[in-house]
């Protein structure tokens, strides 16, 4: 590691936006932690459920885990607000929060949005690839767009604080979610259609669209979003941070990296049906960029001649931002004379 590298990552917020961490990720999730603290990263958010998963599971799931980080407290701390994840970092500790990757763990009920909020969710996906009550996924041929049940899905979330996440949604769902959000919303781990052709990928207008509306776009690491021949590599998700940088200012992206830890229930979703290779996918183990690629990453910014407050900006202090839009401060202490 450069010096720096070294002298950076020291003051850095590091945010990865999409850690695999539902039940079937969990055989191999926990021996990756030590791996992202090691590597310089701040702050993790865990997939706590998904569109093909029912609210009282995955209730289950977050309070396990909820559990599982607070007896290791020592080690890890968990994240409410943004002072949070500076606290940890302060402290010597990995922040971790949670987010869902579909609506289907809040029931398509926009009622239980705050208390998913008061458990530690702090964004949501609403629609994740294919159709639901809410809206179109990437892969819906219609993309017929954000549903009334979303429009209220959305308003909900914004007097909660809790962020709209556009990864996986289709591209006219995700516009009309950008435009009806009355905070900046995030793709919290996607990547550039104009550079490999996928669906997942966003194309320049919502890009656009996201950053004129202050939005964060984190850079997927998977080599199926990022390449041709599907590889994945530095330089590669470098291309993909340089454009959109290029295209909306650095200040609108940042790292999602979603390491896939867990192929083999990867490749067991990926035989389970035809969907999958229909629409593009690669069969896995599926390539990408690891932790410990993140000294490369911030080697590679600086060799392209970004200065220190953009890359700090696209490490983490872009979601930071985003993230002090959307979620509720703090409760204040009260005073002496208020108590």
């Amino acid at each position: 590691m450069t010096p720096f590298a070294t002298s950076l990552l020291k003051k850095a917020i590091v945010w990865e936006s999409a850690v695999g961490w539902t039940p079937e990720c969990l055989d191999e999730g926990p021996e990756m932690l030590p791996r992202y603290k090691s590597a310089g990263f701040s702050f993790l958010s865990m997939t706590m459920g998904a569109d093909w998963d029912r609210p009282e599971p995955v209730l289950r799931h977050l309070a396990q885990q909820r559990r599982w980080f607070e007896a290791r407290s020592h080690q890890f701390r968990l994240v409410e607000t943004v002072d949070d994840i500076r606290a940890a970092k302060a402290e010597g500790k990995l922040g971790v929060g949670f987010h869902l990757q579909g609506a289907s763990p809040a029931g398509y009920d926009p009622a239980l949005i705050d208390s998913w909020y008061r458990l530690g969710i702090r964004w949501m996906i609403l629609a994740y690839n294919t159709r639901n009550p809410l809206g179109d996924g990437c892969h819906e041929p219609s993309d017929a767009g954000l549903s009334m049940l979303g429009r209220a899905f959305v308003a909900e979330a914004n007097r909660v604080g809790m962020m709209v996440d556009i990864s996986h949604a289709g591209v006219k769902t995700s516009l009309d979610i950008i435009h009806a959000s009355e905070k900046p919303v995030v793709a919290s781990h996607s990547s550039v259609r104009a550079i490999k052709s996928h669906e997942r990928n966003l194309t320049d207008e919502q890009i656009r669209a996201l950053a004129a509306r202050g939005g964060v776009m984190g850079i997927n690491s998977i080599g199926a979003f990022l390449t041709d021949d599907n590889s994945a590599s530095v330089s590669a998700l470098m291309r993909h941070i340089d454009y959109v940088a290029q295209l909306v200012g650095p200040q609108h992206v940042g790292l999602g990296l979603d390491v896939v830890f867990y192929q083999p229930f990867m490749t067991k979703l990926y035989d389970s049906g035809p969907l999958m290779g229909q629409r593009g996918y690669p069969r896995p183990p599926w390539a990408d960029v690891k932790p410990e690629s993140l000294p490369d990453l911030v080697e590679a910014l600086d060799r392209h001649g970004y200065d220190e407050a953009a890359i700090l900006g696209i490490l983490g202090e872009n979601f930071m931002r985003v993230a002090s839009q959307n979620w509720r401060p703090a409760p204040s202490t009260p005073t002496r004379s208020e108590k």
